[in-house]
């Protein structure tokens, strides 16, 4: 029986909330709740605030609202978080990084 390694991460999204009517606040929550159906446990999470890219991408787009979450888990949560994220329209950009 091998027991399986649980690893630390930071996870910071960026937020596009310019079409909908959620504020960080629900996301975060909406996130961490998600992390848990995972098999991820969240251990702290921050909304870092609204900020300006140095490079846009999208002149109609030029700040997203930054929200950090710290959460224990798998090796295999970053990839499953990532990809039930990937339709999510909220979620402009996702950083995962072990701590």
């Amino acid at each position: 029986m091998s027991a399986t390694t649980i690893n630390k991460y930071k996870a910071t999204f960026i937020l596009d909330l310019r079409d909908s009517e959620d504020d960080t606040a629900k996301v975060l929550a909406e996130l961490k709740e998600l992390l848990s159906s995972i098999g991820a446990e969240s251990t702290d999470g921050e909304d870092l605030g609204l900020r300006d890219f140095s490079r846009a991408a999208d002149r109609r787009f030029t700040q997203g609202h930054y929200v950090e979450v710290i959460f224990d888990g798998p090796g295999s949560v970053p990839a499953r978080l990532k990809e039930k994220l990937k339709l999510d329209k909220r979620i402009n950009r996702t950083f995962i990084e072990a701590l």
